[in-house]
């Protein structure tokens, strides 16, 4: 902090640029301090979901957001208004005087609101990014108690973005990944882990658990998420075939991969080359067999998805393109061709598929291909008590294109969200926000902003070899999708104007 302005002794106030955060010292905290108009706020520094320097990054519409990741902070209150951040920023005080901006003190936590018009029960069966941000907006309001998670990890909710990512890797223990409430004082809700929600009685209004219990609602939130397709091979019922979606799943592999030499991951989806790059190490070989003739083609284009190849192979990862495996018994993969790899195991990663049997038995209409459930704007199915978001939810676009299922974390989060403040009565507006994701590639750092497809059109600004460019995606929904490496502000500022 020796190079930051010492926002104790003050800054002028003329020299902060409109709308332009500036991080500095408070004693020992590192505080953001942004000016709009002739009155300033000042906010904790660090984004409370993985600790991004807030004054590298935008202010918008009231809140500042984070260069990493798209969290969004009110800058009024701190609170967290966008995924993936939970935990709200602690708030400062300011005074302007004689044209010097001070920062004085901190601000206390304000006190948890009055729950007592406490209404109707809500239960969401998921505890993902969605399911836990449905619960977390009633914490915020001081209504958790109002809420019945249900999940079938053993696990309490957690980040799920950190199983292929940071704990795979070893830079983050299981526990670490764990799920937060936002205002640790106010009520909670009760969560029921290692339960399966078996069955809807949409005319009693009941909800049938794997346990034996009967649980009532006036309103469910089916939050089930995605499934991860596993592909049929010989072998592929053997102990040393894993897939990932959970942090069991993770441990898992974790507690293989420690006495594995050779390391056979099925599929080039994100998930699958993100596990292959957290698990490659100088004494561990890692092969990549995908029947793409390009990784991620599909959704990055071809120039992208060789860059994305190189990334991984400048880490030691193989590659085995246009291929598949047909057999594994639990010392040697067979490809397609014939040829053999040595695997001590393999770990599936060809994508995962919307889990809609809980949805599909209860008669809920389901969109076209079954590509999720059929929801409107406020993410209400065909039955009105019952609401779908995350991976599941079919929705109509904020800009009218037509329908979107999106399954990126952030996105999922802020579905939930959204939906729990329509229950609140907090908005009456439909859902708008547009789709964020992120994903480590080797040591590449993408950032994705909105819904495009490389098929349509694909323009790249900057050099891929230096990791510093953005691709803009053409499609049907705003203007497409934009991809960026090393360039945070660019696509947090796309984000905005799109949103405008």
């Amino acid at each position: 902090m020796a190079d930051q302005p010492d926002l104790k002794a003050g800054v002028r106030f003329e020299t902060l640029e409109e709308n332009q955060p500036l991080t500095g010292s408070f004693g020992d905290q590192e505080v953001t301090v942004v000016r709009q108009g002739d009155r300033a706020f000042a906010v904790s520094a660090r984004c409370t979901h993985l600790g991004a320097d807030l004054g590298t990054g935008i202010v918008a519409e009231g809140e500042i957001r984070c260069p990493f990741h798209h969290a969004r902070f009110d800058l009024e209150t701190g609170e967290a208004t966008g995924a993936p951040a939970i935990t709200p920023l602690g708030c400062y005080k300011v005074e302007i005087a004689g044209g010097i901006l001070r920062v004085t003190g901190k601000q206390g936590q304000p006190e948890a609101p009055d729950a007592s018009g406490s209404r109707e029960r809500i239960v969401v069966v998921g505890a993902g990014a969605a399911g836990h941000a449905v619960a977390d907006h009633f914490v915020t309001a001081g209504e958790g108690a109002r809420v019945t998670l249900i999940t079938e990890d053993l696990d309490a909710p957690y980040d799920r973005t950190f199983v292929s990512k940071q704990v795979l890797s070893g830079a983050k223990n299981p526990e670490e990944a764990a799920l937060p409430f936002g205002h640790p004082h106010n009520p909670r809700p009760t969560i029921l882990r290692g339960v399966k929600a078996e069955a809807i009685n949409r005319q009693k209004k009941q909800l049938r658990l794997s346990d034996g219990q009967t649980l009532p609602y006036e309103t469910l939130v089916l939050a089930t998420g995605a499934t991860p397709i596993t592909p049929e091979f010989d072998g592929a019922d053997h102990e040393a075939v894993f897939t990932l979606r959970s942090l069991a799943d993770a441990r898992a592999i974790l507690g293989r991969a420690e006495r594995a030499k050779s390391i056979v991951v099925l599929g080039s989806s994100f998930i699958g080359l993100e596990a292959a790059g957290a698990l490659a190490s100088k004494d561990r070989k890692v092969h990549v067999v995908t029947q793409d003739k390009v990784p991620m083609e599909k959704t990055l284009g071809a120039e992208i998805g060789h860059f994305v190849q190189s990334q991984h192979e400048a880490d030691g990862v193989s590659f085995h393109l246009e291929t598949t495996l047909t057999s594994y018994d639990g010392a040697q993969v067979t490809l397609k061709d014939g040829r053999k790899i040595d695997a001590d195991m393999v770990v599936l990663g060809v994508g995962v598929k919307p889990d809609l049997a809980l949805a599909k038995a209860a008669g809920l209409e389901l969109a076209e291909k079954e590509n999720g459930v059929q929801v409107d704007t406020y993410f209400r199915t065909s039955d009105p008590a019952i609401y779908a978001i995350g991976d599941i939810a079919n929705y109509p676009a904020c800009d009218g294109s037509g329908r979107l299922r999106i399954e990126h974390w952030a996105h999922a989060g802020d579905q939930g969200a959204h939906l729990a403040a329509f229950l609140l009565g907090e908005t009456d507006g439909g859902f708008d926000r547009i789709p964020f994701f992120w994903t480590k590639q080797g040591d590449a750092q993408l950032r994705y902003v909105g819904h495009g497809s490389p098929a349509d059109g694909v323009r790249i600004d900057g050099k891929l070899e230096e990791k510093d460019f953005a691709a803009h995606f053409k499609g049907s929904f705003l203007q497409g999708a934009l991809v960026t490496c090393n360039r945070d502000v660019e696509a947090l500022e796309t984000e905005r104007d799109w949103e405008r």
